[in-house]
């Protein structure tokens, strides 16, 4: 059992790992560069030998309303081939004394998008978000077919 100042370290290792995690979700800035949340275009998936794949991406957002919570998400598939249906989770993160606690969790429907193709999501958290206290974290992930 670890003794309570190695436990105290290891709180502290989580909460900047956090705030840093967080911080990349929040750098929708010009010169941002996303990253891809599936595979890149090179893998294929094991048995479907040269099949383009979908590469859906956060390529921004914005807080449109801070009281209510609600954000715009621009989503783009930069894949050479099509996505299905996928649904796109939003986290709101709150600053606490020992690192982030979760604030509010959505989840939102994202339709199915063609190589190229970009789409407008509206979510609403439901509680405010202040660029100061809160981080924002964004991630896709195709629903199963």
């Amino acid at each position: 059992m670890p003794n309570r100042t190695t436990l105290r370290k290891q709180q502290l290792i989580l909460s900047m790992l956090l705030i840093l995690a967080a911080g990349g979700a929040m750098s929708g800035q010009p010169g941002y560069r996303p990253v891809p949340v599936e595979p890149a275009l090179s893998q294929v998936r094991s048995g479907e030998p040269g099949r383009n794949l979908s590469d859906l991406v956060i390529e921004r957002y914005e807080i449109t309303n801070s009281s209510r919570g609600e954000v715009k998400i621009v989503v783009m598939n930069k894949g050479g081939g099509s996505s299905g249906p996928s649904t796109l989770r939003l986290i709101v993160l709150k600053a606490g004394r020992l690192g982030q606690k979760e604030a509010a969790t959505v989840f939102a429907k994202v339709p199915a998008l063609a190589s190229g193709q970009t789409t407008f999501i509206f979510v609403k958290a439901g509680v405010p978000i202040s660029k100061r206290k809160h981080a924002i974290s964004i991630d896709i992930s195709e629903d199963s077919k």
